[in-house]
């Protein structure tokens, strides 16, 4: 048995790196950066190593005027989305920016695209969006650059039940409450019926948890601690975000839900008063297509702060070996009382190698009280430690 359950693991594996290793997965962050930015304390001497993710956060991050900012990520599709957002800044036009990040759709973005931005990317970059940049390119009244990407397509997915439930009126009647009472009556209204023999049957499928980008090894942790499992899990979230955190801000459930920001409910790259600043420290944000583990190998920087997102919870079950090298790495490139910060889907970080605990304090009396107002919800902790 055990066999057949260690053959199960690599095949599950290996779709997952097929799929995640060059489709673009984020197409936004699904990390708060409220959050983050008050457990990092950055500012003019930080030097950033992180994730990619989607670059929403990392721009983020640059509001408060951060040295540099090195974003690493495998999948080099996920550095293109942020090499396209920076052009976009370099470029100039905010209207533009709005309009592709904002509205996520913008007729004639391949014209803008061939006219305006693509000799501002690194050619990597031009070679993914001169194959995927129609998906800015609306060809119906419901597509978005948000319903584009793995994840994209399982938020389309959801949509397209909204509608066919023709729920959509009190979805909007959802993100516009104006109290958590409010939020309540039209989330309970609502809460019926997203859960049928659908949904649940989508949630269940290793396919559509792999297209999210949730690995089998974060499932795994999931399903140790709810008895119901990712369903559990996923109505809890949902409740939590919709009914006890206000809403009117919440645009990481609202891009999902409708395929668009508004401009009093988007990432702070997106406001306009922020455009200006953001152009002029672009520069400090550089990309680079690797494993975190090569990028620290080959690099002799030492860093101030470590964005790692969820990544840890990826190697915990299945590659501990790979998750140990990692964090000697980390700790070799940090600098003294570097911050290290990452979520994960356990509620305790148990699953890091016991050296690790050595040479690092945890600092739950920061974590805790800020995890409960995440506006995204899905994590079951946030980890903040410091180099000791």
């Amino acid at each position: 048995m055990k066999l057949i359950s260690d053959i199960v693991q690599q095949i599950q594996r290996r779709i997952f790196d097929t799929i995640t290793s060059g489709n673009l997965v984020y197409n936004t962050c699904w990390e708060d950066p409220r959050i983050d930015r008050k457990l990092l304390n950055l500012d003019s001497s930080s030097n950033v190593l992180m994730l990619t993710s989607a670059g929403d956060n990392a721009l983020d991050y640059l509001l408060d005027d951060v040295q540099h900012i090195q974003c690493v990520d495998i999948n080099p599709a996920q550095n293109a989305l942020l090499e396209l957002k920076k052009a976009i800044f370099k470029n100039g036009n905010y209207t533009i920016l709005w309009d592709f990040f904002g509205e996520g759709r913008k007729s004639g973005a391949e014209i803008i695209y061939h006219q305006q931005l693509r000799t501002l990317l690194p050619k990597p970059a031009q070679q993914f969006w001169d194959r995927n940049i129609h998906n800015f390119s609306p060809r119906s009244t419901n597509d978005s650059f948000y319903f584009s990407g793995t994840s994209g397509k399982i938020a389309r997915t959801v949509f397209n039940q909204i509608q066919r439930k023709e729920l959509m009126s009190a979805v909007e009647n959802l993100l516009s409450a104006k109290n958590l009472e409010e939020q309540a009556y039209y989330f309970h209204e609502i809460e019926p019926q997203l859960w049928n023999p659908f949904s649940e049957w989508l949630i269940r499928r290793h396919a559509t948890m792999t297209m999210l980008g949730v690995p089998a090894s974060q499932r795994k942790m999931i399903e140790q601690q709810y008895e119901d499992g990712l369903l559990e899990f996923i109505r809890q979230s949902l409740q939590q975000v919709f009914t006890k955190l206000p809403i009117g801000d919440n645009y990481f459930w609202r891009v999902y839900l409708t395929g668009h920001y508004t401009p009093d409910c988007c990432p702070n790259y997106l406001l306009e008063k922020n455009f200006r600043i953001l152009r002029n420290r672009i520069h400090r944000i550089e990309t680079q297509t690797s494993s975190l583990l090569k990028a620290l190998q080959q690099s002799d920087t030492t860093y101030s702060h470590f964005v790692l997102l969820d990544h840890q919870d990826w190697m915990a079950f299945t590659q501990p070996d790979q998750l140990a090298k990692q964090w000697r790495q980390i700790l070799d490139h940090a600098q003294s009382g570097a911050r290290i910060l990452f979520r994960s889907a356990m509620p305790e970080p148990n699953f890091l190698p016991e050296f690790v605990f050595d040479n690092i304090s945890f600092h739950p009396e920061l974590t805790e009280p800020l995890h409960k107002k995440d506006r995204v919800g899905t994590y079951e902790s946030t980890h903040l430690a410091t180099v000791l």
